[in-house]
C-alpha cells in the first residue's frame, strides 16, 4: 500500500510541474526558438554527455577495488544501461545499475549498491562545491534589486550546502576509521533479521570507504569525478551555445545547480516536469526570456538524460539484460541473508 501511494504522489508531482511547465509557455515562440537551434554543437553535447559514463565507470573500478576487481567493459555495460534506464523511469532506476554489474560479475548486489552510495557522496560533493564556490564570484549579467535580493538569499542555501557537506564528508571519514567499532555496536543491537540487509549495507560501504584513507585511490576517484563534472558542464555549455547564448563558466555553473536540484526529484522520465521547471528558472534568472529559456530546458534535457538511453539499448540489447533477471538476483540474496541472521535474530523474531 505505501509503495502504491508514494508512486502516486511522485506521478501526481510529475504530472503537475509538468502542467505548470507546458501552461507557462508560448508554445509558437518555443517552436520558434527550436527549428533555429544549431546542430552541430547538439551533436557535440551528445558525444561528450556519453564520454561522462566512460568517466564514471572508470571511478567504479577504483570504488570497487577494495571488493573486488571489475572489467572495465562490465562497468560500462552496466553504467548505460543504468543510465539509459533514468529516461524512462527516473531516480528509481539507479538500482539497475550495480544489479546489472552484479550480474556480470558475479558480486553481491549489496556491495555494488555500496559504491553507488559512495558515487552519490562524490558526485553530490562536487556540485555543492562548485555552486557554493562559484557564488562567491557569480555577479548577475542584468541586475535589478529583486534578483540581487533573491542571489543574497541562494549565497546562503550555497553557505548551508556547504557546511553539511563538511559534516557529511567527516562523518564518512569516522564510519571508515572506526568501522570495526561501529560495525560491531550495530551487529550487537541490530538484532532483528530484516535488520541484516542494512548491516550489510554498512559493511559494504566501510569497504568502500577505504578509498577516504588511500591517497592513491583518493586522487584517481576524484580525478575521475573531476573528469564527469568537466565533461558535464562542457554538454551545458554546448547546449546553450546552440541557442546563441554565450555564457561565462560562472553562469554555466550556476545554471548547472539549478537543473540538479530539479534531476534529484524522482519523477519518471529523467526528473520530467521538475528538471524542465527548475532549469527554465535557472535560465531566466540570468535574464533569457521565458520562452527561449523553456526551448533551452527541453533540448538540454534530451541531451542530459536521452542521450544515455541510445547507449543503454545497445548494451542491453547485445547482453540481453532482463528486469526479471536483476528482481530474482536481488530476491534471491535477501533470502541468504535473512538466512545467515544471527541466533540471537532469529529469537528475536520469534518474540514479535
Amino acid at each position: 500500500m505505501a509503495k502504491k501511494l508514494r508512486a502516486f504522489v511522485v506521478i501526481l508531482l510529475a504530472a503537475g510541474l509538468t502542467y505548470w511547465f507546458l501552461k507557462s509557455s508560448e508554445w509558437a515562440l518555443v517552436g520558434k526558438y527550436l527549428s533555429g537551434v544549431k546542430l552541430w554543437p547538439l551533436a557535440l553535447g551528445f558525444i561528450v554527455i556519453n564520454l561522462t559514463m566512460l568517466a564514471r565507470s572508470l571511478r567504479w573500478q577504483v570504488l570497487l577495488a577494495p571488493i573486488a576487481p571489475i572489467k572495465l567493459d562490465n562497468a560500462m555495460a552496466a553504467t548505460a544501461i543504468g543510465f539509459g534506464s533514468l529516461f524512462v523511469v527516473g531516480r528509481a532506476s539507479e538500482i539497475i545499475r550495480p544489479l546489472v554489474l552484479s550480474m556480470r560479475e558475479n558480486l553481491k548486489p549489496s556491495a555494488t549498491l555500496a559504491t553507488i552510495l559512495i558515487e552519490r557522496i562524490y558526485d553530490t560533493a562536487a556540485v555543492v562545491s562548485l555552486f557554493a564556490f562559484n557564488l562567491l564570484f557569480f555577479t548577475l549579467p542584468t541586475p535589478d534589486s529583486e534578483r540581487v535580493r533573491q542571489l543574497a538569499a541562494i549565497r546562503g542555501i550555497g553557505l548551508f550546502l556547504l557546511i553539511g557537506l563538511v559534516l557529511g564528508i567527516a562523518t564518512l571519514a569516522l564510519l571508515r576509521l572506526k568501522a570495526p567499532q561501529i560495525i560491531g555496536w550495530l551487529e550487537a543491537h541490530l538484532t532483528y533479521r530484516w535488520f541484516q540487509p542494512v548491516l550489510n549495507l554498512v559493511k559494504h560501504l566501510a569497504d568502500g570507504l577505504s578509498v577516504l584513507v588511500s591517497l592513491r585511490a583518493l586522487a584517481l576517484s576524484l580525478f575521475y569525478t573531476g573528469c564527469v563534472w568537466t565533461l558535464v558542464t562542457s554538454g551545458t555549455w554546448l547546449v546553450l551555445y546552440a541557442f546563441g547564448q554565450h555564457f561565462a563558466l560562472s553562469q554555466v555553473i550556476f545554471v548547472l545547480g539549478f537543473g540538479l536540484i530539479g534531476s534529484l526529484v524522482p519523477t519518471p522520465g529523467g526528473a520530467a516536469g521538475a528538471f524542465h521547471a527548475t532549469a527554465a528558472k535557472g535560465f531566466e534568472f540570468l535574464g533569457l526570456e521565458h520562452n527561449l529559456a523553456a526551448a533551452i530546458a527541453i533540448v538540454y534535457h534530451l541531451i542530459a538524460f536521452g542521450s544515455p538511453l541510445l547507449v543503454g539499448l545497445f548494451y542491453l540489447m547485445r547482453d540481453g539484460v532482463r528486469i526479471s533477471q536483476l528482481r530474482a538476483m536481488l530476491a534471491q540474496e535477501m533470502t541468504a541473508q535473512a538466512s545467515t541472521a544471527t541466533p540471537q535474530a532469529v529469537i528475536q523474531d520469534n518474540k514479535l
